[in-house]
């Protein structure tokens, strides 16, 4: 017998507020029935667009009408969330105002990515568990924003206004580019890739690194390295899609786990030196993914969602 739909977890977990229990409930729920999942999506992009678009006044009307927008949506059925994503474009809009230019904060839910707009056009798209802050307007001299995680811009191009994304350890300056960065703050790794443009990196005091197109640069050992990037699967997370080439399990369960905030555990260490290319389709969910890995290993594993650890024998 399925589970009826929890909605009260559903609202707190779309708004990033949910406590362990009740992302468990909605883990457990989504992971039931395909069709559970794709209404999750739904809901969640749907309540994204409804919010952002709103005419709120204050911030204390903002809060007021995000519950009431976001309880709204949730009695709505799949099929009128299918309809009306049909009439809006599936992304955040964040318009600049005349009153006092405040912060927000956007959040991508675990498991999940997000897609916004900001409000000089810029194009973001941010990797799950990933937050950034934005100014409802850009005005000054710069257009700054601060990212925790991972990210990746189509930055309008401004010469006379540049971009700055701030991070725990360096700052990328732009003008109009497309560029990943990556920076999550439970991470050691920082990373830029820069796809097209160039990037400056710099702490803060100095220049620390000019990036040409197909350049990476990342943090090793205190300090900042350049090299060649060709590997263009690897961006694929802001399609939905997690893929490796020729990558350790170790390697694999890492990101597996960085990005589904969920713990390995193994019987046998010396599997974590086995190599694997593969692609998963992140809104498959980790129980799908881990047992299209594990095909053919001679592998099993158990998951517990309360401790969110997955134990492979």
């Amino acid at each position: 017998m399925k589970n009826e739909r929890p909605d009260e977890s559903l609202l707190n977990y779309i708004n990033g507020r949910a406590t362990d229990a009740e992302i468990k409930e909605v883990m457990q729920w989504s992971h039931e029935d395909p069709e559970n999942m794709k209404e999750l999506q739904t809901l969640r992009r749907l309540n994204d667009e409804v919010i952002w678009n709103a005419d709120i006044a204050d911030d204390h009307a903002r809060k007021k009408k995000r519950k009431s927008l976001a309880k709204r949506v949730l009695s709505w059925s799949v099929a009128a969330s299918i309809l009306l994503l049909a009439l809006f474009p599936l992304s955040y809009l964040i318009f600049g105002s005349y009153r006092q230019n405040q912060m927000t904060r956007v959040s991508a839910p675990l498991g999940q990515r997000t897609e916004l707009t900001l409000a000089d056009g810029t194009r973001v798209w941010l990797n799950s568990g990933s937050c950034l802050e934005v100014p409802e307007r850009f005005n000054g001299r710069t257009r700054e924003v601060s990212l925790e995680g991972e990210a990746f811009f189509s930055v309008t191009k401004n010469d006379d206004m540049p971009f700055i994304v701030r991070t725990k350890a360096y700052n990328v300056k732009v003008m109009g580019t497309e560029f990943n960065v990556s920076s999550y703050t439970d991470a050691a790794e920082w990373s830029v890739i820069l796809v097209e443009g160039k990037v400056e990196i710099y702490d803060g005091k100095s220049t620390d690194v000019i990036l040409t197109p197909n350049m990476k640069a990342e943090k090793i050992g205190g300090r900042l390295q350049t090299s060649e990037f060709s590997d263009r699967d690897a961006l694929l997370w802001k399609e939905g899609i997690l893929a490796f080439e020729n990558a350790s399990l170790a390697v694999i369960f890492a990101k597996l786990g960085s990005y589904f905030k969920v713990s390995f555990e193994v019987e046998d260490s010396t599997i974590l030196d086995r190599h694997s290319t593969c692609k998963f389709v992140t809104s498959d969910g980790i129980d799908c993914i881990i047992k299209v890995l594990l095909m053919g290993e001679g592998l099993t594993y158990d998951f517990d969602i309360d401790s969110r650890v997955i134990r492979i024998k």
